[in-house]
């Protein structure tokens, strides 16, 4: 149908939608009706329709396998020549079983304004929607495209399975193996880095005395090029270091969002991460940023006095790394055990499920599941090997029957899915069954090689601490004796400068031997290292000032009564680390550490429900009472996490401390909001956190309590009465440094000697 235009004079104006593909003409008439030209106008318009939007997932852009966090992350590719409109991302679950829940969608955020191409990223949270292990996802991404129609393109389908335990397990060992290697590359860049910087700094400035003013100038560029070179690799080692910290705590969360049953894996990523933590000080960097600047200004005097102090922070760095290796080794071979014990229970478990079903069930199905049984089993076996070569030659002898017995199940099922592809069912289940036969023992001797080797791990580190005991109290009472000659007033000779140099030797060796055996058990505290280095650094102080023409004999003898103090404060903490370890359950005591954290965030909990229930009443009387109550408690919780962070136990617990002390502060002065309640729920989070790891499985509370009748038979004493009843109490409650404190430096090395002495024959009943 024609359509018509406007007419104004001489001009016109107007439009048309055409309806199809083909030739239009333009007819121009005059007022009168008569055409004005003979050459009719003629418009060739083709129509061409408009093209969905399209939408591609380039990364992962295949099927693939849920990582342990649960959390997928994407790369969504979209464009329209009409622009974009929006983009959802539509997913569904299927179980194991077939079942298939309704489909979720979730909004993609697009970038404002019109758009014609965009590529966005986007995370694929699959937490909290109750998958299980051997369950899939499908996932699209479909986009609307901005024209009238609002028209939609659909990506592919993608499926991501979740893997099952067996396949769990083998990456937390992957993963385990890594961190492991990444934590031996940073100690010896570490260590090599701290032995070209001490050197450095150890140099003269090159002197440019009886030289050309160009030599000069050369050397003084080679000097800043080297120091420029050493703190480049400070930097990098920093950066990695942190990237590893990160990587520790990404593993940490993706092994509990994997919902594995055993904690040491957790509770090694937390220690390790810890340990970073304390390395990569804020110390650290202000040293590099002061080297930095030193090389900005060409200062060689300047440059030198950085290189020292960086060297210093170095060595912290590299003793932090070292101790964050062994630590990491010693509880990744826990958490292997553990994490192999779990597996051949389950192996076991599904290959008597396979020899109750191969009688009825289809022979190739039957063959294939067999075969993956089978695969799974010289994995198995294959690991037992892995964690066999870190173990000494008399730990292996005690693996060698899991080992055998894995290596035996696995040429079984290989035998048995052989025949049940053969259809010789009666054959393939007596296969089955006699690779059910030698997988039942697995679980057992595992444990029993995780139980002894903690066992001696936890007997190294005592035999370690006694030893280091005996030996701070030797130097102790030699200390002491300096101190008193020197009060005595007689003047210094040379023997007694020689026997503070001796002992302050002494104190150098001891220092290096707890460094190492820190590295063993996280509950040997660090303190006991620094109260070490106090007394070392106090002895050299005496040194010097007996050491002048005309010595100070009153500053010496002081400084030699703070190093016996020192000692003290060392033999102490190193009694108190003898009895968390020889209490503690595991090989390098890491639930033990931080157990206690663990027992004030309920405290906490409990302190935040009645600050809640006290919000409504905020303002009415008789309300300041209860909330200076209030305030007493959590200042005593204040106080608690005060003595974790100066023991030492817990990273973290000073910052946590402080806080509780600024709630308890505000409670106490009858002010109670909304704020104070949500700080005290973060805070009763945060030391949740520290100490989730460890509490494993709790008991329902709802469960129901059977009480069973006593017999002669079944007589219960409480522990702490029959230890007494039996004569066997070694636990004797050791004074606090508080309570140490009242008494002389002389008085503290006779009670902590005493103690000391007491430990030692507790151990040897």
């Amino acid at each position: 149908s024609p359509a018509r235009l406007d007419v104004q004079a001489a001009r016109f104006t107007g439009s048309f939608v055409p309806a199809a593909s083909g030739e239009y003409r333009l007819a121009l008439e005059a007022a009168g009706g008569a055409p004005l030209s003979a050459d009719t106008v003629r418009l060739p318009v083709r129509l061409v329709a408009d093209s969905a939007p399209r939408i591609d997932v380039p990364v992962p852009g295949a099927d693939t396998i849920a990582p342990l966090s649960l959390q997928l992350p994407l790369v969504l590719d979209a464009r329209d020549d009409h622009g974009l409109s929006s983009i959802v991302l539509e997913s569904r679950r299927i179980s194991r079983l077939g079942l298939v829940d309704s489909a979720r969608r979730e909004p993609v955020q697009v970038p404002a304004g019109a758009t014609d191409q965009a590529i966005l990223g986007y995370t694929l949270d699959l937490n909290r929607r109750g998958l299980l292990p051997g369950d899939t996802v499908r996932y699209r991404a479909i986009v609307l495209d901005n024209s009238p129609a609002r028209q939609a393109g659909r990506s592919r389908e993608y499926v991501l399975r979740l893997p099952t335990m067996s396949e769990v397990r083998a990456a937390e060992r992957q993963a385990s193996e890594a961190v492991g290697g990444r934590l031996d590359s940073l100690a010896s860049a570490s260590r090599d880095l701290e032995r070209q910087t001490d050197d450095l700094s150890r140099e003269r400035p090159r002197s440019a005395e009886g030289r050309g003013e160009r030599k000069a100038e050369a050397l003084q560029f080679e000097d800043a090029k080297r120091a420029g070179a050493v703190a480049q690799r400070q930097q990098e080692l920093v950066r990695q270091a942190a990237e590893l910290k990160q990587s520790l705590e990404a593993l940490r969360k993706s092994a509990e969002a994997a919902g594995l049953g055993d904690t040491a894996w957790q509770r090694q990523l937390a220690e390790i991460g810890a340990e970073l933590e304390r390395a990569l000080s804020p110390e650290l960097r202000e040293r590099l940023q002061d080297l930095q600047q030193a090389l900005k200004s060409l200062d060689a005097a300047r440059t030198q006095e950085a290189l020292q102090r960086l060297a210093e922070k170095q060595q912290e760095l590299r003793e932090a790394l070292e101790r964050s290796r062994e630590l990491f080794r010693r509880a990744a071979l826990e958490g292997d055990l553990a994490n192999l014990r779990d597996e051949s229970r389950d192996l076991a478990n599904d290959q008597r499920e396979w020899n109750q079903q191969v009688m009825t069930a289809d022979s190739v199905r039957a063959a294939a599941a067999e075969r993956a049984l089978n695969h799974r089993a010289d994995s198995l076996a294959s690991a037992l090997d892995r964690v066999a070569r870190a173990l000494t030659p008399e730990q292996q002898q005690r693996l060698q029957d899991a080992r055998t017995g894995a290596r035996q199940a696995g040429r079984e099922m290989q035998q048995a899915a052989d025949a049940s592809g053969q259809g010789r069912r009666d054959r393939a289940q007596q296969r089955g069954r006699q690779a059910e036969q030698s997988l039942a023992p697995l679980a057992d001797q595992l444990q029993r090689q995780r139980t002894a080797l903690q066992q001696e791990w936890r007997q190294e580190v005592e035999a370690a601490l006694d030893q280091a005991l005996a030996e701070t109290s030797r130097l102790a009472e030699r200390q002491l004796a300096v101190q008193e000659q020197l009060r005595s007033g007689q003047e210094p000779g040379s023997s007694l400068r020689a026997e503070q140099g001796a002992i302050e030797e002494g104190v150098q060796r001891l220092l290096e031997q707890m460094r190492e055996t820190a590295g063993r058990n996280a509950l040997v505290s660090p303190e006991i290292g620094a109260a070490l280095g106090g007394a070392q650094e106090q002895m050299q102080r005496t040194r010097e000032a007996i050491a002048n023409a005309f010595p100070n004999v009153r500053e010496g003898a002081e400084q030699a009564g703070g190093a016996v103090d020192a000692l003290n404060m060392a033999a102490y903490q190193l009694v108190r680390a003898r009895g968390d370890v020889s209490g503690s359950q595991s090989g390098s005591g890491l639930a033990e550490a931080m157990e206690r954290m663990a027992e004030l965030a309920k405290q906490q909990g409990g302190l935040g429900r009645e600050g809640a229930g006290l919000l409504p009443m905020a303002g009415g009387a008789g309300i300041q009472e209860q909330l200076r109550r209030l305030g007493e408690r959590q200042r005593a919780l204040a106080e608690e996490l005060k003595k974790l962070s100066a023991g030492g136990q817990l990273p973290g617990a000073g910052e946590l401390s402080q806080e509780a002390e600024d709630l308890s502060k505000r409670l106490e002065s009858g002010r109670i909001d909304r704020r104070i309640v949500e700080r005290q729920e973060r805070l009763f989070r945060r030391m949740l956190d520290a100490g989730r790891t460890l509490q494993g499985r709790e008991e329902d509370e709802n469960k129901e309590r059977r009480s069973t009748p006593g017999s002669d038979t079944n007589v219960h004493l409480p522990p702490a009465l029959r230890a007494k009843l039996a004569g066997d109490d070694d636990r004797l409650r050791v004074p606090t440094w508080e309570e140490l404190q009242q008494l002389s430096p002389e008085d503290r090395r006779l009670v902590v000697d005493y103690f000391r002495r007491l430990s030692e024959q507790g151990s040897t009943r």
